[in-house]
């Protein structure tokens, strides 16, 4: 996942920026706070709001994040645009369920990222596009461009493919990346490979689990999500996969009190809010 990259943008005059928008040493600001304090409608207070929006993305907090990026929506959008800011909105899009809106914004992302000239400015309001900032982007932005059918697909599938996979780290994103996008083959070779370099990560187990799920073996999938959820109780994740793997294995009333936990955790979530079908062995 892409680091909180998003800093506020202020144009007034030093003695008028609000002293609790001056962030701490290795600390960033509160940024509700912030934008309390800034003028309503401001360009600063926009930019509070999307740090708030980021911040409750990267916390998975995907209902409040989805109402902070429209709270913080300005006809003037390209005064704010960046890699970072469509990469993290168009993936709560998705997560909420609006699939369009996310198309559209992981399109401008791979568009910043692929140096299209008509975002020129965007790239240069970006972090610098090293690797791991494409390889970020292009994980989240790759599914939701097949999804949409979107031209763009297969020229940013290309660029994702000639990146280095890197460790255990890489082959398990690899692994999610090439999930979503149908290669359930390929996702459990990459799978495979980084849960043999650390056996014991939470996230590496759930994946492997929900790959073995997707490609019809639930009940070899469901130790590894069994201790998944053992390492990480509060993950959402871990718990629908827990019940995608139980209700394949027929074990419905587990199955549903698992589903129960995901949309406990992550309510706005759309995929949670899916039934999964099982029937009793």
């Amino acid at each position: 996942m892409i680091a909180l990259v998003l800093a506020l943008a202020l144009t007034a005059a030093p003695q008028e920026v609000p002293a609790v928008c001056d962030p701490a040493p290795s600390q960033a600001p509160d940024w509700a706070a912030c934008a309390e304090a800034l003028p309503e409608g401001s360009p600063e207070q926009r930019w509070a709001r999307l740090n708030q929006a980021a911040e409750a993305y990267l916390n998975r907090d995907y209902g409040a994040a989805e109402r902070l990026y429209d709270a913080a929506a300005d006809d003037d959008e390209a005064l704010f645009s960046n890699v970072v800011l469509h990469t993290y909105r168009a993936e709560t899009y998705r997560r909420v369920g609006r699939d369009k809106d996310a198309t559209a914004d992981a399109r401008i992302a791979w568009r910043i990222l692929s140096g299209d000239p008509a975002y020129e400015a965007a790239r240069r309001r970006s972090p610098p596009l090293t690797e791991d900032i494409q390889r970020g982007v292009l994980q989240v932005v790759l599914p939701i461009l097949k999804t949409g059918r979107d031209p763009d697909f297969e020229a940013a599938f290309g660029a994702y493919r000639a990146l280095p996979v890197k460790g255990a780290e890489g082959y398990a994103d690899l692994a999610v990346v090439l999930d979503r996008l149908g290669d359930t083959d390929g996702a459990l070779a990459a799978s495979q490979t980084a849960l043999k370099a650390d056996p014991t990560n939470a996230g590496y187990l759930n994946n492997h689990c929900y790959i073995l799920v997707r490609v019809g073996r639930p009940a070899e999938g469901l130790p590894y999500c069994e201790k998944a959820v053992q390492s990480a109780p509060e993950s959402a994740p871990t718990r629908h996969s827990l019940a995608a793997a139980l209700a394949g294995a027929g074990r419905c009333e587990e199955a549903e009190a698992a589903l129960a936990e995901a949309r406990r955790l992550e309510p706005a979530t759309a995929l949670y809010q899916e039934p999964i079908t099982c029937t009793a062995g």
